[in-house]
């Protein structure tokens, strides 16, 4: 199965685009997401713009220089897209539009800092986003050709590392004279009052230079600058989001609305939920059937043209030759609820990979059926591993990522996984392989007294007294004392409970 691209759910499409109209107040462009474009481009003339929303992450060696990187590459990248956005809507109040060819993109090199440092005044929360946009793109360009380079690579470089505590541009080429000038004229545009004194320090930097304006753009620059802006879209962009407003704002830089919250993203697979996944796809989607049982019929009857072929009816010379089934009967909805002991005794004989592997299929099963799961680890205290708004890869790496540790008390994990109230009938699987204290006996009994649902306990081998005592307190339970068959055993179960 296919996971959908994070930037693509409905979530994220409404964030980005309010995102966009909070930075620029221009709520007559077209934004698009899509992993085409190297990073991000605007056109002012059309009142189109387009953000990649798959930036890579900086190289692993360098990452450690990038101050306030997200660790996780999903959150990175929809930081990552904010910036862009923020960088976009602070060209359409900036800039204007760009030269064609080398003289463009030096344009582009210079006016990049002076607006993102107008737009922060503005947005005082932009200095961090763009700082940590900079020091990715100088991850990048670093990987790419190292500190060094000639002048022209130094006009961009020295925007990325100019406040960098570690890293700064040395020219080493044969230019490498003329680069005191050059940045004097480079730091001068950064605070220039208009676009046109940008465009001028540009021309200046190609005549000290001796480049003339019509040069060709150079291909190692593209992946940092924005786009040309009239280039068409790709064949099969991401959606696109248009405002309904009949003009553009005037241009609200001082953020009147509120800044749009970020929504949360899912997060990258584990290797370990990865590994799993592959194993037990095919356990899960038999289970996904029995969760979502097809419908049944009431009853047949005769009909002239629709529904099952009969024969011999047709050989009887009848005029409904043909089983119609009529009305259905659907099993109404369930919902699982998971308590998985990870207490230090369940390393023994595997028992905790067996319950890991469990979870993992019931889990994945739930999200493929549709059917709404809560899942909770209990050893010395209660571990909410999936909540009502847990995403569904945060859910598979949580399970999947389950260690022992500690001792058995269940009654504060059943308290919280019984609060929640979730639709149809409530099915609650409790595994453990150890005894509780007196006093938490006592608290689950009376938990369970207030749950109307069905409550299977699994317990794997333990003491006929320990089995009594949680009788006692829950009921009917089940004894286990191979966990290699727990698996199957619940599996099993659930698909003769949920005919």
């Amino acid at each position: 199965m296919t996971q959908q691209k994070w930037w693509l759910t409905p979530c994220i499409q409404k964030w980005a685009w309010d995102a966009w109209r909070y930075y620029s107040w221009r709520p007559t462009y077209r934004l698009t997401l899509t992993p085409s474009e190297p990073s991000a481009y605007v056109d002012m003339v059309n009142h189109v713009v387009v953000c990649n929303p798959e930036y890579p992450y900086p190289p692993l060696h360098l990452a450690r220089h990038v101050r306030g990187l997200p660790a996780d590459l999903h959150e990175f990248q929809q930081t990552y897209l904010e910036s862009l956005i923020a960088h976009e809507a602070g060209h359409t109040h900036h800039s204007g539009l760009l030269p064609a060819g080398l003289h463009g993109q030096l344009v582009n090199m210079l006016e990049d800092e002076r607006m993102e440092r107008l737009t922060a005044v503005d947005f005082p929360h932009l200095t961090a986003l763009f700082q940590l946009a900079a020091d990715v793109d100088a991850a990048h360009a670093i990987e790419q050709g190292g500190l060094g380079g000639d002048v022209l690579r130094g006009c961009l470089l020295h925007r990325f590392t100019a406040h960098h505590p570690t890293w700064s541009f040395t020219p080493d080429q044969a230019d490498a004279g003329l680069w005191p000038e050059v940045k004097a004229i480079v730091e001068e545009a950064w605070v220039a009052p208009t676009y046109d004194a940008v465009v001028d320090a540009a021309r200046r930097i190609l005549q000290i230079l001796n480049l003339p304006e019509q040069a060709p753009e150079r291909e190692e620059f593209r992946f940092f600058l924005d786009g040309g802006g009239q280039a068409l879209l790709p064949q099969t962009p991401g959606p696109s989001l248009q405002g309904s407003a009949a003009g553009d704002g005037p241009g609200q830089l001082h953020g009147a609305e509120p800044r749009p919250i970020k929504p949360e993203v899912d997060p990258q697979v584990t290797p370990r939920a990865e590994h799993l996944q592959a194993q037990v796809q095919g356990e899960a989607r038999r289970l996904a059937a029995a969760l979502c049982p097809p419908a049944l019929p009431d009853r047949t009857q005769p009909s002239r043209d629709r529904g099952r072929y009969r024969y011999d009816r047709h050989e009887t010379g009848s005029e409904r030759p043909f089983d119609l089934k009529v009305g259905v009967k659907r099993p109404g909805p369930a919902h699982l609820r998971l308590a998985i002991d990870v207490s230090s005794s369940m390393n023994y004989q595997d028992r905790l990979a067996h319950a890991r592997r469990m979870a993992f299929i019931l889990t994945l099963a739930a999200q493929q059926s549709g059917t709404p799961i809560l899942a909770t680890a209990f050893a010395d205290d209660a571990q909410p591993l999936i909540q009502t708004g847990t995403l569904p890869t945060a859910a598979l790496n949580a399970v999947a990522d389950l260690q022992a540790y500690g001792n058995t008390r269940l009654a504060p994990a059943l308290q919280g996984l019984w609060s929640p109230v979730l639709p149809g009938r409530s099915i609650t699987v409790i595994l453990s392989d150890g005894a509780l204290m007196e006093r938490d006996y006592t608290q689950c009994a009376q938990l369970r007294a207030r749950h109307d649902g069905l409550v299977v306990p699994i317990l794997l081998d333990v003491q006929p007294d320990v089995a009594a005592a949680y009788e006692r307190a829950f009921g009917p339970c089940v004894l286990m004392s191979d966990p290699a068959q727990l698996t199957t055993h619940v599996l099993t179960f659930l698909r003769t409970l949920l005919r």
